[in-house]
């Protein structure tokens, strides 16, 4: 697990370089103050609060400079990369397929991050956003026959499953292997087999956070928790005066369902377990019967499924659509939430907002402490272990010609998250994007924080185990015990535990 424990390290310290200068009060720690997590990362479905925009944009001035393309100067050190940004455009009218996952804001985020390169080059960039069902979408498109050029894919597990049957292309032969391993020292080594580097990271979230409606807390009296003990005594005032603590969804719908509740289990356990019980559990080394893995399910279980803690229970998780299980909280436009928390990663607002997803315009809802919608820190539980969890997406390449290339090597720039990073804030795990790139972020801070104030950062865990695993067996298992209120934990984790490839 030597790999495992320097990779998520570096994740630490690329999310503390990054989120260190937005002006946040919390200062960042150098890499070598946090100790390495032994949970690498894993993904979630993702997505980002949309780009803020201002007042309905009047002519141009001619005498203002334009504004500055989010483009690397040339050489940039990419052959391919080099040629399509060159004066005479070699792949002018040539065309390059995307398949994400990223809808809403996020799929707003990326098309900004595309816009000047496709602009520059003439390349026409076709971007399928799938969405819930966007793995199931990819694999049959990729058994087919007939992949994308390029996909996003959360699980790390996942791209290697690919490259092992020869459905992806080894970017290390057209790429530089140390640059690469230079710019993305956190999440490189997670698709990287050998001398074969399987794909390009791109993007990474924070997901140890939990939202809840600022203003509504104040009215209350309610104070932000800090531990567990505290957590759960404010639930209990939350139900007594007549409402329910928390909104959660299993992740779904779709095939997707279970992601989410893996999140909680896999939060408790790297805030009560040392890092090495998650390598473990990971490798399968430890089991998914084993007591400190069953005792994560029972503390997540003593949360969620006590009676009105969640409004409907676990069959209600289940059956909640990520995109609308917060919406109660906006009740009397958050004056009177009828759920007041939710464990949801960093990108998930304002895309989400009720008024932003049906109207398609900004949010009214300001995100900050001195906003309508906050984000606090999950908290702790050990005072022992205190790890944060994260993940990363990243892009394959499927088809291998020179537009392609030139693209791929453009996303694995600083600049090729740049659009997307100032239109609607996302966090890049290369560690050479300016830190100013990044101010004045709300959400940013917070992560921020989060990073420096654990002893451990982890990648989610489901992410890294065997795919029929982390994406199959654990997914539907963890919704059957939802559906079941907690009732069924050893019998959902013995099937889980025969699942595993032998």
């Amino acid at each position: 697990m030597a790999k495992t424990l320097r990779t998520t390290s570096a994740l630490a310290a690329v999310v503390m370089i990054l989120v260190g200068a937005c002006g946040s009060s919390a200062s960042p720690s150098p890499a070598s103050s946090v100790p390495a997590a032994s949970v690498p990362a894993a993904s979630v479905p993702a997505a980002s609060g949309p780009a803020a925009s201002g007042p309905a944009a009047s002519a141009p001035d001619a005498s203002a400079p334009a504004a500055e393309a989010n483009l690397p100067t040339v050489p940039t050190g990419y052959t391919e990369l080099d040629q399509a940004l060159g004066a005479d455009k070699p792949f002018d009218g040539k065309k390059v397929s995307i398949q994400t996952q990223w809808t809403g804001g996020e799929g707003e985020g990326f098309a900004a991050a595309i816009k000047d390169f496709a602009s520059a080059t003439g390349i026409a960039i076709q971007v399928d956003s799938i969405g819930s069902s966007h793995e199931t979408v990819l694999k049959t498109r990729i058994e087919g026959g007939s992949p994308p050029d390029m996909a996003a894919l959360a699980q790390p597990t996942g791209v290697l499953a690919y490259a092992a049957a020869g459905k992806v292309k080894d970017v290390a032969t057209f790429m530089d292997p140390a640059k690469l391993n230079a710019e993305f020292p956190s999440t490189i080594g997670l698709t990287t087999d050998g001398s074969h580097i399987w794909s390009i990271p791109t993007k990474a979230d924070v997901k140890s956070m939990i939202w809840y409606p600022v203003k509504a807390f104040a009215a209350k009296g309610y104070a932000v928790p800090k531990t567990w003990d505290e957590l759960v005594a404010l639930a209990d005032k939350i139900v007594a005066d007549g409402s329910h603590p928390f909104c959660v969804s299993a992740g779904g719908p779709g095939t997707a369902t279970g992601w989410e509740l893996t999140d909680w289990v896999e939060e408790v356990l790297l805030k009560t377990e040392d890092p090495q019980v998650t390598n473990d559990w990971i490798s399968g080394k430890i089991k998914f019967t084993d007591p400190k893995i069953k005792a994560a399910f029972d503390k997540v279980g003593s949360l969620l499924f006590k009676d009105k803690y969640v409004d409907g229970g676990g069959a209600a998780i289940v059956n909640a659509d990520l995109k609308t299980v917060m919406d109660p909280m906006f009740t009397q436009d958050t004056a009177a939430p009828g759920c007041w928390m939710q464990k949801i990663p960093v990108w998930y607002g304002p895309d989400f907002f009720p008024d932003k997803r049906t109207s398609g315009g900004d949010s009214k809802y300001k995100i900050g402490d001195d906003g309508d919608i906050g984000i606090m820190p999950f908290p702790t539980i050990s005072d022992q272990y205190k790890g944060a969890e994260g993940s990363a997406d990243s892009f394959m390449v499927l088809n291998d010609r020179p537009e392609v290339r030139a693209l791929a090597e453009f996303l694995a720039t600083p600049e090729g998250l740049a659009g997307w990073i100032k239109s609607v804030g996302v966090l890049s795990p290369n560690v050479k994007v300016p830190a100013e790139w990044y101010a004045s972020n709300y959400k940013l801070k917070v992560a921020n924080a989060i990073a420096t104030g654990a002893t451990a950062i982890g990648f989610d865990a489901s992410d890294l185990m065997p795919p029929a695993v982390g994406q199959g067996s654990f997914w539907t298992g963890i919704s059957d015990w939802a559906n079941s209120n907690g009732t069924n934990t050893d019998t959902v984790l013995q099937q889980i535990d025969a699942s595993w490839p032998k």
